[in-house]
């Protein structure tokens, strides 16, 4: 075990990044905490161990080790703090021991899991996409709950009473813990130390919203320790209310502008582009943009209260992107044009304007080398500079289409399915 684990014990905005990986230590009193990506937590109760969130299939057994080498406990009671495969797949190698532990989620976990069984193909598709893999990946096997939460639940282990209650926000099948005896608050993914994972282009529906009004309603139980999904402990009554409340209002700063803007009748490919991120809570180091993008938040709102459309009425029943890719060759005065015309605005750090005329061009001519060494180029450029994983995954899939294209071999290496 190490002797030490990083977490926040006095002022938030002075706090470096949390490591990706770190020794598992104990953390508060009867409190193990596994940093391998994902957080796990190991809570001794007189009635045996509680396991909060067990983790990537692929750390599961060092999970277990672990866990083992700290307490020999019988294990209770697993909980997934919500159904994303980087919490919730950990237990094969507890089931495997002969343990049995009931095994605590809210209910719209179930159908998670159901829809993950039905779209596999398309998940693991994504997470090639999104993690830079060489090719597609997602698990196809899940432990179910044996007891769902729909709101609240409160259970008994021992001396030890715990409360589990639903939420809303990276996902809608959220559960916090709180343990009030040790004034322990385990947040699952509602705290990932970046700025909240409710935008992600290419996901089911997100809930800033509720995810706001559920980081309120944790910081008024006035929490002691706050464990989060990914990175930093905090430990302090002042300094979890701080991380708490200022990521609500990170949030309800969008959510404002978001639907002011939607009142007074703006079209969204406008208002994407007019929401800005709080710029003094945008440089804290738990809501620095690294994952998820702020506009990936607004259009998220915009899927939920205004439908899909962009407000560009030709995209309503488009023509397809190789005929709109065609046409916009033929304006520039031909394919050689169009590709030149992207070099220029390549050079010329326009690196936005030359995927769009790389992406007009391989589409309109996909055989057209030069066309594909545009996109190729343009994207790699555009991956170097981004600075979020969602974007910098998009981006990066985006340049491997050309680089196959060409004949060249594709980036990326092997890497984790998460959410």
């Amino acid at each position: 075990m190490a002797d030490s684990f990083p977490m926040l014990t006095d002022d938030p905005i002075h706090v470096t990044v949390p490591p990706y990986r770190a020794e598992p230590y104990e953390v508060a009193p009867g409190v193990l905490m596994n940093c391998a990506f994902v957080n796990t937590y190991a809570v001794k109760t007189d009635v045996g161990l509680l396991l909060v969130d067990p983790g990537l299939l692929q750390f599961a057994p060092m999970v277990h080790e672990a866990v083992r080498a700290w307490s020999d406990a019988p294990l209770h009671t697993a909980v997934y703090t919500h159904g994303h495969v980087d919490h919730a797949l950990g237990l094969g190698p507890w089931l495997e021991a002969g343990e049995r532990p009931q095994i605590i989620a809210q209910e719209n976990c179930v159908a998670r899991f159901q829809r993950y069984e039905l779209t596999h193909g398309w998940n693991a598709t994504i997470n090639q996409r999104q993690f830079g893999l060489r090719e597609p990946l997602f698990p196809d096997r899940f432990d179910y709950p044996t007891l769902t939460v729909r709101d609240a639940l409160t259970q008994r282990l021992g001396d030890r009473e715990v409360r589990y209650r639903a939420a809303k926000g990276e996902t809608d099948d959220a559960l916090y813990v709180w343990v009030p005896d040790g004034g322990y608050l385990f947040t699952g993914d509602l705290i990932i130390w970046a700025a909240p994972n409710c935008g992600n282009p290419q996901k089911v529906q997100r809930y800033p919203v509720e995810w706001a009004d559920a980081l309120e309603e944790m910081a008024a139980l006035d929490a002691e320790w706050l464990f989060p999904g990914h990175g930093l402990a905090v430990t302090g009554r002042d300094a979890v209310r701080t991380v708490l409340t200022e990521t609500a209002a990170y949030l309800r700063s969008i959510i404002a502008q978001t639907l002011d803007l939607m009142n007074a009748g703006v079209e969204p490919g406008e208002i994407i582009h007019r929401v800005k991120p709080d710029p003094e809570l945008s440089t804290r180091p738990f809501l620095r943009e690294t994952y998820d993008h702020s506009q990936f938040i607004v259009r998220n709102l915009l899927r939920l209260w205004g439908g899909w459309w962009n407000g560009n009425a030709a995209e309503l029943l488009p023509s397809t992107q190789a005929d709109q890719g065609r046409e916009i060759a033929a304006l520039a005065g031909g394919i050689d044009a169009l590709v030149a015309r992207g070099r220029e605005l390549l050079d010329a750090g326009e690196e936005s304007m030359a995927c769009h005329a790389a992406e007009w061009a391989t589409r309109g001519h996909p055989e057209h080398r030069g066309a594909q060494e545009l996109k190729r180029d343009a994207y790699r450029a555009r991956t170097a500079s981004a600075g979020q994983t969602m974007t910098k995954g998009v981006y990066g899939s985006a340049l491997n289409e050309a680089l196959v294209a060409l004949g060249e071999e594709p980036e990326g290496r092997p890497r984790l399915a998460m959410d």
